[in-house]
């Protein structure tokens, strides 16, 4: 039989005390009381000391206190069941809200169902299924869950709210959106009151211009700070930056890239490489140090060249303008290769200007001189233009003891399909070049003065000679020649230094010391990484 009691606030504390008594005895909790209800209802069919509240439910435990608008009290067990417009105020911050509440006074744990709301000051927690623990201050999730503060908007099928430390751990499909960006990951760590997250696990950062993924980092939501870990990835626009670890201030535009760099620009097929990086968005450059490599790849033939400092310099639109190369400077061609102390490669018209005593090897010729312009059109030689200082010189095809050679003040030379056909000498030029039988008898030496000279070319061949003045010319008998007329002033033969493969690039001084091996080593991956042969 049903006992119904109509209760009023002011004896329901002494009902609940009678008829949670004998509980009192049993469990080591301090009992759940009942503090408003319009009606009461003992049941024993629900259980020893059991009854049901209806009408403006108001309980408290522990500093807590619930409302609902109806509720079943088991007082042996000190829980109770809570339904319709379920609030449980834990303190001045956090409330609880949902259409359904099991709460267990003894373990201090709440299970709230359906419309599920967590509020902590400015932050709330949204799901359909969500365990409370008020011992270790946490809240957990199993199906689909909401965050959202004035930040942010975080989702997960999984997640752990520290109410106390004020952080939320997010597992399996999670989404954090901003109006600055998306992230999207497996696991997150997100900090309340700083507004940062840390994640593990594969993770994409998406803006209106910038595209990031990393296996591991952290990320600033207010101040747009990232760190990147374990393959990083950064574009920006038309570029692309990746490395072991990598550090992006958007508010500053700066980014640091850390071990096996890499900056590639789509566009202009420019892949730079190095063990640091350094990027400036608004001052539109990014410059690569330690065995930096730079890569201009070309379907016929690609350049490599390498410096001490690689500097990309940025136009309006984001796009790589030019490339400049400081210090202990190399480069490889297949066709073509050279040194200098420093480079700068001009993009948008594909011109090369090396300075400060540049050498360049072409077939068996060896170029010298003060500064060297160098035109490429879609991949292929154009053009070359030296300017003081210029000395040219190739080892004789049949006795190579002697070095056909040409000095002037200034130099420009045409090619033709990759072959160098016309030279142009300004300026008092020198000559000196050796002549031989068609049956390879020697004919001697010839030694010529003239103010300019234009030299026509075939498979590396000299075919004619034109001199604007009538030369000053002298030829030696091959058992004539006099040893010191052998060579120019100012001969130098630098053979030794010339790369004779892509990766001896990173020698200098052509030393083949312990260090410049392990260069070499290092940079051997090159035709892997990007696919070159």
């Amino acid at each position: 039989m049903i006992k119904k009691i109509h209760i009023t606030s002011l004896f329901i504390v002494l009902i609940s005390i009678s008829i949670l008594g004998n509980a009192q005895e049993q469990n080591t909790g301090k009992k759940i009381e009942i503090r408003q209800a319009v009606r009461g209802i003992y049941d024993k069919s629900l259980g020893e000391n059991a009854q049901r509240l209806i009408g403006d439910v108001v309980v408290e435990h522990e500093g807590s206190t619930l409302w609902c608008d109806s509720a079943y009290l088991y007082g042996d067990k000190n829980s109770m069941d809570a339904f319709g417009h379920v609030h449980l105020q834990m303190n001045d911050t956090l409330h609880l809200y949902g259409d359904k509440l099991y709460y267990d006074g003894n373990t201090r744990i709440a299970k709230v169902k359906r419309k599920v709301r967590l509020e902590d000051k400015k932050l709330t927690l949204y799901t359909d299924d969500l365990i409370y623990n008020r011992n270790t201050k946490v809240g957990e999730y199993f199906v689909w869950g909401k965050v959202v503060d004035s930040a942010n908007v975080l989702t997960s099928k999984r997640g752990f709210y520290y109410t106390d430390k004020k952080e939320v751990i997010f597992l399996d499909s999670v989404v954090l959106v901003n109006k600055e960006h998306t992230l999207k990951t497996d696991s997150l760590k997100y900090h309340t009151q700083l507004k940062t997250v840390n994640f593990s696990g594969p993770t994409t950062i998406e803006g209106d211009s910038t595209y990031m993924y990393a296996e591991s980092g952290f990320h600033n939501t207010q101040t747009d700070f990232t760190r990147l870990k374990k393959n990083a990835f950064l574009q920006d626009k038309k570029n692309t930056l990746q490395a072991d670890s990598l550090y992006y201030d958007k508010a500053q535009g700066v980014a640091e890239a850390y071990n096996h760099v890499q900056i590639t620009d789509t566009v202009e097929h420019l892949v730079v490489r190095g063990g640091y990086a350094n990027y400036r968005k608004k001052e539109r450059f990014a410059y690569v140090v330690d065995h930096a490599l730079a890569i201009l790849i070309d379907k016929g033939d690609s350049l490599f060249i390498h410096a001490d400092t690689l500097k990309i310099l940025l136009d309006s639109t984001e796009k790589v303008d030019q490339l400049l190369a400081y210090q202990h400077m190399k480069f490889f061609r297949d066709d073509f290769q050279g040194m200098s102390d420093s480079m700068v490669y001009q993009l948008k018209d594909s011109t090369i200007y090396f300075y400060n005593e540049p050498v360049i090897w072409y077939e068996d010729n060896q170029f010298k001189s003060d500064e060297i312009q160098l035109v490429i059109r879609q991949g292929e030689l154009d053009s070359v233009l030296f300017k003081k200082n210029v000395f040219l010189i190739s080892q004789d095809s049949i006795d190579p003891q002697y070095y056909n050679q040409i000095k002037g003040n200034t130099m420009v030379g045409w090619f033709i399909d990759n072959d160098l056909r016309k030279l142009n000498v300004k300026g008092n030029s020198e000559t000196v070049y050796f002549l031989w039988e068609e049956d390879k008898t020697p004919i001697g030496m010839t030694r010529i003065s003239a103010e300019d000279m234009v030299m026509f070319l075939k498979d590396n061949k000299l075919e004619t000679v034109t001199y604007k003045k009538e030369p000053k010319a002298k030829l030696y008998p091959p058992a004539q020649i006099p040893p010191d007329q052998l060579k120019l002033n100012g001969f130098e033969w630098l053979i030794e230094r010339r790369p004779k493969k892509k990766e001896d690039i990173f020698i200098w001084e052509g030393s083949e010391s312990k260090k410049d091996e392990k260069l070499i080593e290092k940079n051997t991956e090159i035709q892997e990484i990007i696919g070159i042969k």
